[in-house]
């Protein structure tokens, strides 16, 4: 009987893997779903839209809406990447990076989906295809400037082994 714990296919301890990554997707699932659950009523009285709404103006909600799907999809990116790409050095294959992307992003818009599909059920809200489409929107951007980044990143670490 072995002691050692479970491994990802990366070669992670699942236990490690999921609190690092796996966490904070549902953190921030569980604060958009509980932002849903509010009335309109209760959303438009809140001292943070007050102040978003100062900002943002009559904007304030898209705002809100792209920058918690583009937060969400960055988070979802990074858990994929940590489950599918190995931890070893050497080039990626373009294909697992792309494949990467286009599950973060599915995983968020489907979710977006949920989200609304549940805003039916409340008090004041309704389904918006607008908010689902601004939700996807930030999905897509939150994972192609991740993927960017990451792709910058590892070329300039790339960079430095080579020298």
């Amino acid at each position: 009987m072995s002691t050692e714990s479970p491994q990802t296919p990366s070669g992670r301890d699942t236990t490690i893997h999921f609190l690092r990554y796996g966490l904070p997707v549902f953190l921030v699932m569980g604060g958009i779903f509980a932002a849903s659950q509010m009335s309109a009523s209760t959303i438009d009285d809140s001292a943070a839209y007050d102040s978003a709404s100062g900002i943002f103006g009559e904007f304030t909600s898209e705002v809100a809406h792209f920058v918690e799907y583009f937060v969400l999809s960055v988070l979802v990116l990074r858990w994929v990447f940590a489950v599918k790409v190995p931890s070893n050095e050497g080039d990626l294959d373009p294909a697992l990076v792309r494949s990467s992307g286009q599950r973060a992003v599915l995983i968020t818009i489907l979710y977006g989906v949920s989200d609304e599909a549940h805003q039916w059920f409340i008090d004041g809200r309704s389904v918006e295809l607008l908010d689902l489409l601004i939700d996807s929107i930030g999905a897509v951007m939150g994972s192609a400037v991740y993927l960017s980044v990451f792709q910058a990143w590892r070329l300039q670490r790339q960079r430095g082994k080579d020298s």
